[in-house]
Order: C-alpha cells, then structure tokens, then sequence
C-alpha cells in the first residue's frame, strides 16, 4: 500500500536509490501522505518522535554515528519551527539531515487558515539548499519535482549539511493506491576529492616556511573519526618543532597529543604563552571548546594561520589572522607537508615539562580534595566510562570538566553538541546515537540541560543498555564560574535557575530505572554496578548541591597555575 500523492512516491523512489532508509516522523495530519507512504514501505526504518524538537535532535544523534543523511517529517504550522534548533546544530556540525516539510497549499496562507504559516525557505540560511515542490501532477510538474528532490538531496550528501523539502498537499491526504505510478530518474553524486601533487612547485613557498619555522602548532577541534588521521599525527608528533593540542571532540587520543588544554592554559599569564605561541598555527575540524586558547591565539596571534577543510564556503578565520585556506583533506595535506628530516627544536620539549607540571598538581589536588563536589564527582565519572563505548556530554560545565578531567581513553569516543553549543537537544541527541549504535552509550548532562530536554525520554526506542549520569547541583554553575563579578541576588536569579526538581518521577513516569546518591560512599558503590545489564534504561542522579562547586573549580584551577 502506497501513498497516492505522486510526489511522495517519486521522494521514497529517488531516498531508496540513495540509500537513505531512516525516516523519523512526527505524527500530524497534514503529513498524512508521508505517514501512509514511508511506515507501509518495507525499505525504511521509521521512528515515531511526537515532539518535533526532540525529533530533530534524535535524527541528529543518528546522522552523527552512521555517517549519512536522515530524514525528518513533520505536519505544517509550528511543527515546522520546531526543528529549528536541531536544524542549526546540525548545519554548523555538518550533519546531514533531510527536512521533509507537509505544507498547506499556497492560495491559503494568510487567510486566517489553521496550521498556515510561511514554510517556503523558512530555515533560510541554516540549510544547504532549500527547495518548494509543486501538486502539479502532470508529465513536466512530476519531472520538475524530481529533478528538485534529485539536486537538493544530492547537495545533502556532498555537502554533510541539512537541507529542506517543503511539500504543499491538497485534500484528500488519506487516499492510497497499491501499485506505484512513478519511475523517478535517479541523478547520481560522486564526490571528487581534490588532488594535489606532492611535488608540485605551487606549494614550494609553503614547504619552505613549514621547515623554516621551528614552533608549529596543529590544533583539532571537533573532527569527525577518520582512519589514517591518528597514524599521521603520531608521525608527525615525533618532531620536536611540532606541538598537537588535541579537543576532547576531536577524535584523536594519545600519549604523543596534548589534550586537556584548558589544564596546560587556563590560568598562563602573559610571558608564559609568548614563550609558548607558535610561529605556525595549523587547524583542523570544527568548534574549539577552550575560550582560553581562543584569546590568547586572538590576542598574541602566530606569524602563519593555516586552516585545513573541505567545503566551506566562507573561510573560518577563527583568531582573525588567517593566511591560508587550504580545501583538501587533512590527510592530503600532511602527505605534501610531511618533513624527511627532523628539525632541530626545544618547543616540544617546553610543552612536554609545562604537561609534567600540571598533571603533578592536578593529581595532589584531587588527592587533597575531599569535597563531594561536581570536580571530584566527575573525575570518578570520566574514570568509569567503559570501554569500547560512546560518551555523549551535555553543553555548558559538563563538556568542560571533560576538558579539564578526561584521561583520553583510546577505545572512548566522546560527542557533544557544539555546533552551536546550546543545553537544548542534549539527551534527544544521545538517545538517537544510542539507538543507531551498536556499543554502549552513556550521556553525562547536568541539570538544566536535562530537564529542558526532557521530553527526549518520551521515546519507544531507547536500548535497555543507554545510561544517564545526571550532575544535579540544583541550578548550574557556567555563571558562577564565568563571570568574577558580584550580582545582587535578584539578578543572579536571572543568571541561574535555581530549583529543587528531581529526575525520580520523570524516570517512574517512562519506566526508567532510577538511583540517586549525594555520599561518596554510596556514590562508588552505584558506579560500581551502574552498566550491568538490566531490563530498562537507567539514569543515576548525582546530587552535589551542597558544596560551593564554581569555587572549587576556581581553586582547582588556581593551583595549578
């Protein structure tokens, strides 16, 4: 049984041929066709997701694990708003998701019509590309809509960015038919990536100015897994004019990188970093989590900035001292730059001894700190994530500690929503990552992210072997910590949401399994057991409300500087 609405057939044709089979739908009337059409097709996996926002996010966390588009349908009106927020994330994240919009047919909009609003390029620069189908049912409309679906999903693909496909439908919606009525030609795609010759004079001045210069810094931000990109480093690590500060969400561990920048940086005056800048900053990937190095590269900036990526249209010149844009993998890139002889440097050996001296501090602070603070909790969490898992880490204080705390397990791979960086999303995400992924997924969020987000647990898929660590210190501490300024109470109010909610009746509400601990002692016997199998997904509430953590952070940072 099909859909009768040719241009639905037509889309489930040209999705099937490309090999994009995850549909997730929220339920609506207008969306009818679409419903009828994808659950009916054997091909497709669907989900149900009654929240659009949480559906835009649930694709999110699947799109980001499988590496290929997802596609998301909605009925027309607010609905379609409502995955505005997953829609940005996913466009600076560059995740490709397929919006696939039902719309009200356009001679009733503005006429005091229900469900009516202006959908045609509604998420306007925040998409690839952004296409209006027609109800035109004849030879050249069914052509034309083909071709646009052909074009736009094909820009999905090469692109790894969002794209819309808003649907006008007349009634009857309900109507279906047993046989298909189209044959869409299917336009293909091949990604051509760009070819570069090792030995091409072109790049003899750049050549000479990477071996000239003797304190070269590659910085990763985040940065999809990609399989030669560790060897290469590692390579490349072993001269000593080369430091490689790798983000938590860049993929890459190692003993031969240096991560927890923020540790190495937070609290470096002035002289230090000029002693450290490099000549040459070399970046790759996306959104760099580390304020701190983001001022002082602003601030103090290298002589060269090279940045490595392909398909931007508009350079990233993150530290505003942008020299070159080179649009080719990283992978290329380090074939043409890859140095036959070592240089003769100290600037490894100099970041090497500043590591030693803050790991020596780091670890006779947690010893000394007794607190059953958010810093201390955590650093037990991050030690207790298993291997060979998935880490999803909520925006804000959560993906910070990472930061700071994270012993970089190999066999780890850690995410977190910062292509735009909001709180919203966080567990909707986790769970669609969870639902795509084989291993074991757990999600560490505090708790205004989780409980804005909420509604992610309104979900029939969740695996039994999905976890929730929730940080509740009743309220959050980003602005405590970020800001040095005292606030009257009545503004701080503003700056902070402080509460007294507990995560108990909303696990017993979607028959979750749920424990809270606020004790050390009580705390490490629940770690203790907490990924054993069970027969429901299981959230562990940590409740450090009573300590003063922004001040323990600040201390602890303090020291070890």
């Amino acid at each position: 049984m099909y859909s009768n609405k040719k241009v639905v057939q037509s889309l489930g044709e040209i999705l099937k041929k490309k090999s994009i089979f995850n549909i997730i739908i929220s339920p609506g009337s207008r969306n009818a066709p679409i419903i009828i059409h994808f659950t009916q097709y054997k091909d497709f996996q669907t989900y149900s997701i009654v929240d659009e926002r949480c559906a835009g996010f649930f694709a999110l966390g699947i799109a980001q694990q499988i590496r290929k588009p997802v596609v998301i349908s909605c009925t027309s009106g607010s609905a379609v708003v409502n995955y505005y927020p997953a829609v940005t994330e996913a466009f600076y994240q560059k995740i490709p998701l397929i919006l696939v919009t039902a719309d009200r047919p356009k001679e009733i909009i503005d006429i005091f019509e229900g469900q009516s609003i202006h959908q045609e390029n509604i998420f306007q620069k925040h998409v690839e590309t952004s296409v209006q189908l027609t109800e035109d049912e004849s030879q050249s409309g069914i052509w034309y809509n083909e071709k646009l679906m052909n074009e736009s999903i094909n820009k999905c693909i090469l692109k790894n960015k969002p794209i819309h496909i808003n649907i006008p439908f007349s009634e009857p919606l309900y109507k279906t038919t047993n046989q298909l009525q189209v044959k869409p030609k299917i336009i293909k795609t091949i990604p051509v990536r760009n070819c570069c010759i090792e030995t091409s004079k072109s790049y003899k001045k750049e050549q000479y100015i990477w071996k000239k210069y003797k304190r070269k810094m590659i910085l990763l931000g985040l940065h999809y897994p990609e399989k030669n990109m560790e060897k290469i480093l590692r390579e490349l690590s072993l001269d000593p004019s080369i430091v490689i500060l790798t983000e938590t969400t860049s993929h890459v561990y190692g003993k031969l990188f240096f991560s927890n920048i923020d540790q190495l940086i937070f609290n470096m005056n002035v002289k230090e970093w000029i002693s450290l800048k490099p000549h040459i900053l070399l970046t790759t990937g996306i959104n760099i989590i580390s304020k701190k190095i983001k001022f002082f590269l602003r601030k103090y900036p290298p002589i060269y900035h090279w940045h490595i990526g392909e398909n931007y249209d508009n350079y990233p010149d993150t530290y505003y001292k942008l020299t070159t844009y080179w649009p080719i993998t990283s992978e290329l890139f380090f074939k043409i730059f890859k140095n036959s002889n070592l240089s003769t440097s100290d600037y490894r050996y100099k970041w090497e001894k500043l590591r030693k001296k803050r790991i020596k501090k780091h670890k006779f602070f947690l010893k000394k700190e007794k607190s059953f603070s958010d810093l201390k909790v955590l650093f037990f969490v991050f030690k207790a994530i298993p291997n060979n898992s998935i880490l999803q880490l909520g925006n804000s204080m959560i993906i910070r500690y990472y930061e700071l705390l994270n012993q970089k397990k190999c066999s780890v791979q850690s995410y977190c929503n910062r292509g735009t960086s909001g709180i919203d999303g966080c567990v909707s995400t986790a769970i669609g990552s969870a639902v795509s992924s084989k291993k074991v997924v757990t999600l560490i969020i505090g708790d205004i992210s989780f409980f804005y987000d909420s509604n992610a647990l309104w979900n029939n898929y969740v695996p039994k072997s999905f976890r929730i660590i929730l940080i509740n210190n009743r309220g959050g501490n980003i602005f405590r910590f970020i800001s040095k300024i005292k606030f009257p109470k009545k503004i701080e109010n503003f700056f902070e949401t402080k509460h007294i909610f507990s995560a108990e009746k909303i696990c017993e509400m979607y028959n979750w399994k749920y424990e809270k601990v606020s004790n050390q002692h009580t705390f490490k016997n629940s770690l203790s057991s907490f990924w054993k199998k069970s027969d429901s997904p299981c959230l562990l509430e940590i409740d450090t409300h009573k300590y003063k953590n922004a001040e323990i952070l600040k201390k602890y940072l303090s020291y070890l500087s």
